[in-house]
Order: C-alpha cells, then sequence, then structure tokens
C-alpha cells in the first residue's frame, strides 16, 4: 500500500514549532509508552475512573497518529498488563468492552494512517468476541507498511521471558547454542527492533514488569503528565529529549 500524505500541522501552532525542532535522520526507530495516569486523571476532575479511560483511548489515536506523522516505525503501547485483572470487575468490564468498540468505531485509524497492528500479550483470558476482533484487525492491516502498533495486552514482562526459556527449551536447543538472537525470536516482539525510548507518564519512575528483556538499552522517559494529557506535543517533547542524549551503549 502506498503511504499517504499526512496534513501537516496549521503554522503557529505549538505542534509545528515542535516538530521543526526534530531531526528526522535521527528518530528513535521504536518507542515504547507506559500509558499511566488515566485514573488520578479523573480522580482530578471529580470524574468515575473509567471517565479517564475514555480519555486515555482519545490520547492514543493522537499519539498513534502523530508517531506516523513523525516517522516513527514501530510503537508500543501498554495497554493492560497481567496484572491489571486485580482491579474491580466492573472497570476491567469497561476496558475490554472500550477495546472492542474502539476497534469497530476506529478502524480507519490503522487504514487511513497505513498502520499494521500486532497484539502481544497473552491473548487467551481475553473476552472470546474481544480476542476474533483483535485478530480480524491484525489480519487486515497485515499489508500496512508505514508504522506498527504493538498493543500489549495482558502482557507481563517476566511471564514473556518465561514463554521464551519454554520454547527454547521446547525447541531441544542446546545450551551452548541459545544465544540472544535464538531467545529473542521467541519473545511476543520477535521481528520488532528493540525500543530506542521508553516513556512512561504520571511521575511514576518505575518498569512495572514492561519489555524487561528488550529495554536493555533504552533511553527512559519519564514525565509527571497524565496519559490522557499526553498528546503529540508531548510526545515531540519526549523526541526532542531523545535525540538530546548520547547513546554509547557500553561504549566509550
Amino acid at each position: 500500500m502506498e503511504e499517504q500524505a499526512l496534513a501537516p500541522y496549521p503554522p503557529g501552532s505549538e505542534e509545528r514549532g515542535l516538530i521543526e525542532r526534530i531531526d528526522p535522520t535521527r528518530l528513535p526507530l521504536h518507542v515504547a509508552i507506559t500509558m499511566d495516569g488515566n485514573g488520578r486523571w479523573a480522580k482530578n476532575r471529580g470524574l468515575e475512573r473509567n471517565a479517564g479511560h475514555s480519555a486515555g483511548a482519545e490520547a492514543a489515536r493522537e499519539v498513534t497518529e502523530a508517531a506516523a506523522r513523525l516517522g516513527i516505525r514501530y510503537l508500543t503501547l501498554f495497554t493492560f498488563s497481567s496484572e491489571n485483572w486485580r482491579r474491580p470487575a466492573g472497570e476491567v468490564q469497561f476496558l475490554m468492552d472500550m477495546l472492542y468498540e474502539n476497534l469497530l468505531d476506529r478502524g480507519e485509524l490503522l487504514t487511513d494512517n497505513d498502520i499494521r497492528l500486532k497484539v502481544i500479550g497473552d491473548l487467551e483470558r481475553l473476552p472470546g468476541r474481544l480476542r476474533r476482533k483483535l485478530q480480524e484487525a491484525e489480519e487486515l492491516s497485515r499489508p500496512h507498511r508505514r508504522m506498527q502498533v504493538n498493543l500489549a495486552l495482558n502482557y507481563g514482562g517476566r511471564q514473556e521471558i518465561l514463554r521464551a526459556a519454554r520454547a527454547v527449551v521446547e525447541a531441544g536447543i542446546p545450551a551452548g547454542r541459545i544465544d540472544e538472537e535464538a531467545f529473542a525470536s521467541r519473545l511476543y516482539t520477535a521481528g520488532c527492533p528493540d525500543p530506542d525510548l521508553l516513556i512512561r507518564t504520571s511521575g511514576e519512575m518505575r518498569i512495572s514488569n514492561f519489555l524487561l528483556f528488550q529495554i536493555a538499552y533504552s533511553e527512559l522517559y519519564f514525565t509527571p503528565v497524565l496519559w490522557p494529557d499526553f498528546r503529540a506535543r508531548e510526545l515531540f517533547r519526549a523526541v526532542i529529549d531523545f535525540q538530546g542524549r548520547e547513546r554509547r551503549f557500553g561504549k566509550i
């Protein structure tokens, strides 16, 4: 599919000013985001937590479009962790229903922006209709080439590592031949480069079981901005910060 040109930000807009500061030749190839703070965003406004999740879904849409516009090739969004099942049943059900409705109502996001969808995590526990809709969206978007979006659903980094270790054993690979490539090829993210930049919103400064193997040399960016307020301009600020760092990968 031929890439479509995205309309530029209007002159004088904050987004336009920020994007003009970004060097297009030094973009992070892969950006991963822990989308945190929906509940606090809602509480600060005297709203129910689910209102924060709805606002967070809108932020995810805008950030995805902004990443595609910028030219980022891979975007991984930590959408629902394996620990999030501990939340109240009503909130979990709302999140599952919202994910399903978003796939129905916003399928054009993938088509209009030439985005391929990949779901990473243990999907067996997800509701059947959501699982089927995710698989359908993955298949329909398979030819898209501008950017790949990985949705981490029922995902946990330790669980992913254990799953990969079992797969290596089941493949009968001798211990002496197990290397990083053999292991990484059995992770959910097989085929994707490791994240160059990991962003976490809401001011929390921890990894929270996200991409533990893959972020060995990722640049970390923590922001106090709550996820529903993290829009295109915040993504651009994170990329500008990334481009100001010196990445040595253990070298001098």
